[in-house]
C-alpha cells in the first residue's frame, strides 16, 4: 500500500532537528511505519530549502519549498498584518506529488494548513489525523485579565506590531485558520483522533466521518526509562514543559507559584522547561501579574533535550501542565511514562489521559487556588500521590505501546483503501 503524509514538519528528513514541542512524535511513527512491509511511504512537508524529491532509508521525502519572505519585506508584512495564510498555488505543487508518487492514502496531520484543501482536488481518499484544534484554541486564546489590545498597545510589542508578529495580528492568522479548519473537517470522510474530547468536535463539524481512534508514539526515551524515584528533600520540586504560547498558561505558573510563596510556608522550587527568562511572552505576564520570576522560587531552563528533559523529570516531586487548551499534551503522558505524579488543568482532551485522583489530579482552568491546595495535598500525604504516579504509568506503558498503534493504522489504512 502506498501512503502519502503531508506533515507540518519534516519528520525524519531533518533527523533530530524537530522533536522539541510537537514534531518528535511524528518522527516516532515514521520509524514504526516506515518498517512496515505492506506500507510504502512518502512524506511532503514544507521546507526552506529547494525542492526535490529525496529517498532516505525507507521513506521518499517530498520537500515544498516554502516562498522567502526576504525577497519582499513589505508584502510579507502586509501578510502579517492581514493574518493571510497558505495560498492556493502550494496545491499544485501538491498534486504534482500526488502525481509522482500514486498513492492509495492520503495522510494529513493537523486540521490549520492548506494541506487539507487537498481533498477536494483529487478522488484518492484522504485521512485527516487531528492534533491540535484551531477552534476551541481561539475560543480560549487569552487568558483572564488579557486581551489583543493588551498587546496591540504595549511598548514593548511596538516592533512586533510594526512587523505583524504581535499576538493582535497572529489572532487575525487563527480565526482565519479556524475557518479553513471547520471547512476540511464539514469535507472529511475519514478522521484520526485520540481523545474523547477531539471525537466529540468531530462530530459536530463531521457528524458523518468516519472515526479511528489511534493513540500517539511518543519520543523513544520515554519507553526505555524505569519508574522514577521521588528523592527525600527539604524542597518541593515542582517542573513544567511550557513554550513561547499565550495560552498555554504561563500566567497560572506565576500566579500559582506567587500564592504558594505568600500564603503557604511550603519550601519548593518550580523549574520550566522549554522557556527561557527573558522570553518576551514571558516578560509580559510578569509585568502584567506584577512579580519576577526569581522572588517566586520558579526557575527557567530553556529547552531541553529528551534526555536532559527526563533527568530533571525524574528528580521532580510534582510535573504541572497548565494550559487553557489542549488536547493530548505529549508532555503530559511523557510525564506519566515516568511515573510521575501529573496535575493538570481539566480542559480539552486532558480527560482522556487523566482520571482524577486516580491516575492524576485535575484542577480547573485558571484555578490556581485548587492548584495550590494539590501541592498541599502532596506534601501532607506524598505516599498517595506515589500511587497515583504508578497506576497512571501502568496505564501510559498499555496508551502508548507501539505495536498495538502500528497495528491500529495500519488497520485503519486498510479499511479506507477498501472502501
Amino acid at each position: 500500500m502506498k501512503t502519502l503524509w503531508f506533515t507540518n514538519t519534516p519528520s525524519k528528513y531533518d533527523q533530530g532537528k524537530h522533536s522539541y514541542h510537537g514534531g518528535g512524535w511524528i518522527e516516532s511513527l515514521e520509524e514504526l511505519v516506515s518498517e512496515h512491509k505492506d506500507i510504502e511511504l512518502a512524506i511532503s512537508f514544507f521546507h526552506k530549502d529547494g525542492f526535490q524529491k529525496e529517498r532516505i532509508g525507507n521513506t521518499t521525502y517530498y520537500p515544498i519549498l516554502r516562498k522567502s519572505a526576504k525577497k519582499t519585506p513589505l508584502k510579507h508584512i502586509i501578510n502579517n498584518w492581514t493574518g493571510k495564510i497558505e495560498n492556493s498555488n502550494y496545491i499544485l505543487q501538491m498534486k504534482k506529488i500526488i502525481e509522482d508518487f500514486k498513492p492509495d492514502l492520503i495522510h494529513v496531520f493537523g486540521t490549520e494548513g492548506i494541506f487539507t484543501s487537498i481533498q477536494s482536488e483529487t478522488t484518492i481518499p484522504v485521512v485527516i489525523h487531528l492534533q491540535g484544534l484551531i477552534n476551541p484554541i481561539v475560543n480560549a486564546y487569552f487568558p483572564p485579565s488579557q486581551s489583543k489590545l493588551n498587546f496591540l498597545f504595549n511598548f514593548s510589542y511596538f516592533k512586533n506590531n510594526l512587523l505583524g508578529k504581535s499576538h493582535f495580528f497572529s489572532m487575525k492568522r487563527l480565526r482565519k485558520q479556524a475557518i479553513l479548519e471547520e471547512n476540511s473537517l464539514k469535507l472529511a470522510m475519514y478522521v484520526m483522533g485520540r481523545t474523547n474530547w477531539d471525537k466529540s468536535i468531530v462530530r459536530l463539524y463531521a457528524p458523518n466521518a468516519h472515526y479511528f481512534h489511534i493513540d500517539e508514539v511518543l519520543r523513544a526515551p520515554f519507553y526505555f526509562e524505569s519508574n522514577t524515584v521521588n528523592l527525600e528533600s527539604d524542597s518541593i520540586y515542582l517542573v513544567s514543559t511550557l513554550s513561547s504560547t499565550i495560552y498555554k498558561g504561563i500566567d497560572v505558573v506565576l500566579k500559582a507559584a506567587k500564592l504558594l510563596h505568600e500564603k503557604t510556608n511550603i519550601k519548593f522550587k518550580w523549574q520550566l522547561i522549554g522557556i527561557d527568562k527573558d522570553d518576551k511572552i514571558f516578560k509580559h505576564f510578569e509585568k502584567s501579574i506584577g512579580v519576577q520570576h526569581k522572588h517566586i522560587n520558579i526557575e527557567c531552563l530553556g529547552r531541553k533535550s529528551p534526555k536532559e528533559l527526563i533527568l530533571i523529570v525524574k528528580k521532580s516531586h510534582l510535573f504541572i501542565h497548565p494550559s487553557y487548551i489542549d488536547n493530548s499534551p505529549n508532555s503530559v503522558c511523557e510525564a506519566q511514562m515516568l511515573g510521575i505524579p501529573v496535575v493538570a488543568c481539566n480542559v480539552g482532551g486532558i480527560t482522556s489521559l487523566i482520571e482524577h485522583k486516580e491516575t492524576g489530579m485535575l484542577f480547573p482552568s485558571n484555578g490556581i487556588y485548587e492548584l495550590t491546595a494539590i501541592v498541599q495535598d502532596y506534601v501532607n500525604n506524598p505516599k498517595k500521590y506515589l500511587n497515583i504516579a504508578e497506576k497512571a504509568r501502568e496505564v501510559a506503558m498499555i496508551r502508548h505501546n507501539k505495536k498495538t498503534i502500528l497495528g491500529d493504522v495500519i488497520s485503519c489504512y486498510s479499511k479506507i483503501v477498501k472502501k
